[in-house]
Formats: structure tokens, sequence, C-alpha cells
């Protein structure tokens, strides 16, 4: 996956992640529910109405930084943080978008104030991205796991596949493999984690086991580059001629510009 399309991922898992929160806290400012966890008195302020202007600006700053206003987002980003300064969500989102302007120091001092305001799964999780993003493994591993700890975060699939891929920059191919599955237990529609599990799988000459994974993809997702490229390996692996020729046609007719299509390309050459 290139860089590009990872930002935007970020740029919607955020966005997700900012619209979920303005639901909580709409209802939050209506009634207040008996029961409720202690961290969760960190959502609301006297007037709630701040909480929902700061999300709201959260929201436009992301928006703006995706379309790559960078001034636009950050006026609007700071208008958050000034709305609601006990709020996570606006620390984690100027986090965010100091990351991506390239001022990391300043990048997690913010996420630091995220996690401080609330032990939830969604700021361990951004937390624990970024910590990988910056090489720091062991951190963002634990990060990860604390985000695990918060059993009201729906998104728990999300966050053990964000440990399998920093797992693969360790290297630590049978951690990723484990988190991988786990991720496809909670959502066997996590088409990374199914994609990163057939190369494992490719890699360790487990091609029978790829196979399945790799039906599973077809039947769920778009051909891309990488799946068909995938898809050579295992036939290659299985001795299956037929589907080596018909998936490398398939990459020269739809993906002739592709990476995946240069290492096919050497890989044919280094076998004649």
């Amino acid at each position: 996956m290139n860089k590009k399309w990872i930002n935007v991922l970020v740029i919607l898992s955020f966005l997700g992640l900012f619209s979920c929160a303005k639901d909580s806290h709409k209802s939050a400012s209506s009634t207040w529910k008996e029961g409720a966890k202690p961290q969760d008195t960190l959502l609301l302020d006297t007037d709630p109405d701040y909480n929902k202007a700061a999300l709201i600006n959260v929201e436009l700053g992301l928006g703006y930084l995706s379309q790559g206003q960078v001034t636009r987002a950050k006026t609007k980003l700071t208008h958050a943080v000034d709305l609601a300064p006990n709020l996570p969500e606006t620390h984690s989102a100027m986090a965010h978008f100091l990351e991506m302007v390239g001022e990391f120091a300043e990048s997690e001092k913010e996420y630091k104030k995220a996690v401080k305001l609330s032990n939830g799964g969604a700021v361990y999780n951004n937390y624990g991205a970024f910590l990988c993003r910056r090489n720091r493994f062991k951190e963002a591993d634990k990060a990860f796991h604390q985000a695990l700890e918060d059993k009201q975060y729906p998104r728990t699939a999300e966050i053990y596949e964000n440990a399998g891929l920093c797992a693969l920059k360790w290297p630590d191919q049978e951690k990723a493999r484990e988190y991988f599955k786990t991720a496809l237990r909670r959502d066997p529609n996590r088409l990374t984690a199914l994609l990163e599990l057939v190369d494992i799988d490719v890699k360790q000459g487990e091609f029978f086991e790829a196979q399945s994974l790799l039906d599973h993809y077809k039947n769920n997702a778009e051909l891309s580059a990488r799946s068909l490229w995938l898809g050579i390996q295992v036939a290659k692996g299985l001795n299956d001629d037929v589907s080596v020729a018909s998936q490398a046609l398939m990459l020269k007719n739809l993906f002739e510009d592709s990476p995946e299509y240069q290492l096919y390309l050497r890989s044919e050459k280094a076998t004649r």
C-alpha cells in the first residue's frame, strides 16, 4: 500500500472516530446514565455545546488536512483544542496534524495529553500507531495492549491489525501472524490483515493455507495488484501453471505500471 493511501486511511479512521464521539456527546448532554465509567466524565464539560463545537472543528480540520489545506486545518484544530481542552479527541487530532507536518516531538506531547485525559481504546490505538511509525516498536505494542483493555471500544479488530503491521516492522513474523489471525477472528473482512497473512504463509511455504485465505479475499474485495502477485506466488507453490498464467495476464492488463508487475517480470527473468 502506497504512502498516499495510508494517509487517506489514517484520515478516514480519525473521521470515523470523531463521528462516533459526536454521537456520544449528544446523548451525554441530555442524560447521564447511572453506572457510567469514571473516565467518561472527562468527555463532559460545563457546557456540552463546547464539546460539540470542538468535534465539528476537528472534523473540518481533518477534512482540510486530507485536501492538503494545511493552514485551514491548523486553524480549525487549534480552535477545537481551545474550545474543549479536556476532550481527548481534540488532542489526538492535533497530534495527528503535527505528525503530518513533521513536528514529531510536539505531536507526541499531544498524544500524551490525549491518553492522560482518557484511557479509552481509541486514543491508545492512535498513540500506538504513532509510536510504530516512529519505529518505537515495543512502546507501540504496549500502547496497543492498553487499547485492548477498553472492553467498550468496538474496533478491536483494527487494534490487532495495527499491532500486526507493527510487529512486521520489528520484524517479528510469528507475533504478527497471531495478531492478524486474531483480527480476522474479530472481523473476517479485515482485508489488510488477510493479505498480510497470505504474504506470511507464502514466505513460510504454507501454500494451501494461503490459497484458502486468497479465496476469501476474492469473495470480499476487488482484485488488486498485490492480491494478484500473491496469487501468482501461491499458484507457483502449488505447481498450478494455468493459474499462474491467468493471474499474470490480469496483472499485466490491469496493473501494468504497478511495482507488483515489475516484481513478477523480475521473477520470470530470474527463472529463465
